[in-house]
């Protein structure tokens, strides 16, 4: 998967004009009662509006009392990163998968781990979901195999991942290779290469290379890269595949001996090593779109659920040069080629040589239950805004030991959690709570964090403030990358400068000055509000931004990928993600991961113990601006949308007024508050809060009616560049019939109608007074 100024204080180191772009209560009830005095009724009222005050805010932050210490320098001092060390030893002894007692032992450990810690409440929050499992019984296992018309096995591929004679790795619970949700066959037919089983490639194929050649009931083989596993399934079964076969191919999974070894000599990919992963294209339990999978939830038939209809198996990169090695069929376009020996990638169908007239038979007998997921929930609670949560997460479950994916991030997390305990220990309370989050079964679909999104959206969507996603904490020692929501981004900049490099060029290089010199960012050329990449989608973060409208913040440390030119980190959910990987290989001494603690800890506390919210709201404006300017040029998609008559006025206007509202909230209004008076901080913060909320449609996307988020959701075609322009207008074009043009361009001007509404409830979150109700006015910035 991202200014040493107090942005608690003042937010003019927020609203500089240099710039970057990257090509990423308790609660009463009172009663009224009528009082015939008047002098009596007074001092009631009187009396109830000063509880009211004193509940909402901190009377500290009067004239008479001085403002809360900033706390983040004494909790980056407190970090040790033996203790994470020792935390991430602890949580690979064993194998953690979802839906296994391993998986509800690690959260009860959790839950006590926690409480020692000094956390006020902790909790198990279960749902019962529907995941997947390959079988037990290694007669059943799933597999490729090359046969003779007879049936007789001439080749078959691995059953079990190699433990390489490692004792970790010999233990049971690490799952044989597969993909979660596959469906279930005996599949025999002929084998077809496909690149990356992309729409491109599999048309290249059909045009191209195989344009007399039926793919109906063929088996593809592709390897990762291009789009995701669960797109290539998609893409596979509408060209009529019978089965899948992925792997990764050592062009984009390992690098030359010269640069670097393979595990178990190495952090890099040996041909052995299989990736596993989920195929399912949605999130959450398959079975309870859109609603909580709780003990009495309403759950569709799995033949409802949308899941894989063919077999998909996950294979070696030495097995699947075994097969490439066999196969027939013109030679594909160089692009299509990897790395792997002796291969030349030949495209099929089927087989050559002596191996001319046998098959490909693909079995995978996995089986399906519905299993509870365990999510483990903290919380330390505010002082003066108990109401008011600043929530921070990572998963828990893996495809196996997991030391990279996810507990890196957990064993942070777990020190996050020993150092403000100690600090609770010693006097201290957060202004707003802390609320700490151990998701499970997100391998399987991000289902732990979106079950519980969806089962508290009103609650999170009135009080969240933010949400933290620490997944990966460290997949390299080199380089830490970013993400967040627009706005919210000077928060991890600030982090960022605050925090030293562990790994300097210099003496006191912060990790916001490494990371401007190592991805070639010049504060002199590039806008301010693309400094910090914006979030993705395929992490636990995805129900927060996505499902609530809850502004999120990311990031772990990567490795130097000009040097090591592989697809993210080489060992990426295969069985060799160990803690000896990450102790010799990955970030020896722990100071990685001691510095992400360190990061996350002050984006933590300056998000709970702030006076205002540290936002930027007007990064979120150049967003739009950039995606309406150069985003529906680019994709041609302006030039269509006029030559059909349709008008884009509205839209237009409505970013115009958003442009002139977000430059006076930030540089008016937000340094004008008054802080003593509680209201009126209250007030602002709401509105600070309700900005990302604003930007949901709640029906939907056109053919998404679960995605709502109309600037950020990602687009359903795949046609739809990544990140350029507005999800809901681009998929309406995308999406058009020929049979039926004009039905389509209807919907165009649809969505830009919903948008232009959207974009003009956005400038009315943060608008004074009742000036909200104005008509739209304005043409130019």
């Amino acid at each position: 998967m991202c200014s040493g100024e107090k942005l608690s204080v003042s937010t003019t180191s927020t609203t500089s004009t240099t710039y970057t772009k990257m090509t990423h209560d308790p609660k009463k009830r009172h009663d009224r009662v009528m009082l015939a005095a008047g002098a009596l009724f007074c001092v009631i009222v009187g009396l109830g509006i000063g509880l009211i005050i004193g509940f909402l805010v901190d009377t500290s932050s009067s004239d008479s009392k001085p403002a809360r210490p900033d706390k983040r320098a004494e909790f980056k001092r407190m970090v040790s990163a033996s203790n994470i060390r020792e935390t991430l030893r602890e949580l690979t002894r064993k194998p953690h998968v979802a839906g296994t007692p391993a998986d509800l032992e690690t959260a009860e450990a959790l839950k006590k781990k926690w409480l020692a810690n000094g956390i006020d409440d902790v909790y198990l929050v279960p749902y019962k979901v529907l995941l997947q499992w390959p079988p037990d019984d290694e007669n059943e296992a799933n597999r490729a195999q090359i046969v003779d018309p007879d049936g007789t096995v001439v080749f078959q591929t691995a059953l079990k991942s190699d433990d390489l004679g490692e004792e970790d790795l010999m233990q049971d619970g690490i799952p044989a290779p597969y993909t979660a949700y596959s469906a279930t066959g005996n599949v025999t037919g002929d084998l077809v290469y496909v690149n990356y089983c992309t729409q491109e490639d599999i048309q290249n194929l059909t045009t191209n290379l195989l344009p007399d050649i039926d793919l109906t009931n063929k088996t593809f083989l592709c390897r990762h890269g291009g789009v995701g596993r669960s797109t290539k399934v998609l893409n596979a079964q509408n060209a009529g595949a019978a089965a899948l076969l992925i792997y990764s191919d050592p062009e984009q999974y390992t690098v030359d001996t010269s640069l670097g070894l393979q595990y178990p000599d190495g952090p890099f990919m040996p041909p052995t090593a299989v990736q596993r992963g989920s195929i399912f294209t949605g999130v959450g339990d398959p079975l309870t779109p859109g609603y909580p999978s709780t003990e009495w939830g309403y759950r569709l038939n799995e033949e409802e659920a949308g899941l894989p209809k063919i077999p998909v198996h996950p294979i070696n990169y030495g097995d699947a040069a075994n097969l490439l090695r066999r196969m027939t069929g013109p030679q594909p376009p160089e692009e299509w080629r990897g790395t792997l020996e002796g291969v030349d990638y030949q495209v099929g169908p089927g087989f050559r040589g002596e191996d001319a007239g046998r098959s490909i038979r693909v079995v995978v007998n996995s089986y399906s239950e519905q299993r509870w997921a365990y999510n483990v929930i903290g919380f330390i609670h505010g002082e003066i805004e108990p109401d008011r949560y600043v929530i921070i997460g990572n998963h828990r479950d893996a495809w196996g030991l997991g030391a990279v994916d996810p507990t890196s991030g957990t064993a942070c997390i777990i020190e996050i959690s020993r150092v403000l305990g100690d600090m609770k220990k010693n006097g201290w309370r957060p202004r707003r709570s802390i609320v700490f989050g151990s998701w499970g079964a997100e391998e399987f679909g991000m289902i732990g964090s979106v079950e519980w999104t969806e089962e508290y959206y009103h609650l999170l969507s009135s009080r969240a403030v933010a949400y933290l996603n620490l997944d990966i904490a460290v997949a390299g020692n080199w380089v830490f990358r970013p993400s967040a929501s627009p706005h919210i981004s000077p928060v991890m900049r600030e982090a960022m400068e605050n925090v030293l490099e562990p790994n300097p060029s210099y003496p006191g290089e912060t990790v916001f000055d490494s990371f401007l010199d190592k991805t070639n960012i010049s504060l002199d050329v590039i806008e301010e509000s693309y400094i910090i990449p914006k979030i993705g989608a395929g992490s636990d973060y995805y129900g927060f931004l996505y499902g609530v409208g809850v502004p999120c913040l990311s990031g772990f440390y990567y490795f130097d990928q000009e040097k090591y030119p592989v697809s993210f980190y080489s060992l990426y959910h295969t069985q060799y993600e160990t803690f000896r990987l990450m102790d010799e290989f990955v970030d020896p001494g722990f100071v990685s991961h001691r510095v992400v603690s360190e990061l996350f800890g002050d984006m933590l506390l300056n998000l709970a113990e702030s006076e205002v919210i540290p936002v930027n709201v007007t990064h979120y404006m150049n967003r739009l601006l950039a995606y309406y300017s150069n985003g529906l040029n680019v994709t041609t998609y302006r030039t269509q949308i006029v030559d059909h008559g349709i008008s884009l006025d509205g839209l237009h206007k409505s970013l115009v007024e958003f442009y002139y509202t977000t430059e006076h909230f930030q540089n008016k209004i937000v340094p004008s508050v008054d802080r003593n008076d509680p209201l009126a901080v209250r007030a602002l913060n709401d509105k600070i809060m309700m900005l990302e909320r604003a930007f949901l449609d709640r029906n939907g996307l056109p053919g998404q009616p679960n995605e709502r988020h109309t600037i950020f959701a990602t687009a359903k075609s795949q046609n739809v560049p990544y990140d350029t322009t507005f999800p809901g207008i681009a998929d309406a074009i995308e999406s058009i019939d020929e049979a039926n043009p004009d039905a389509g361009w209807k919907e165009v001007e649809k969505q830009i109608s919903i948008l232009t509404y959207i974009i003009h409830g956005a400038s009315s979150i943060l608008k004074a007074g009742g000036n909200w109700t104005e008509v739209m006015h304005g043409n130019e910035i």
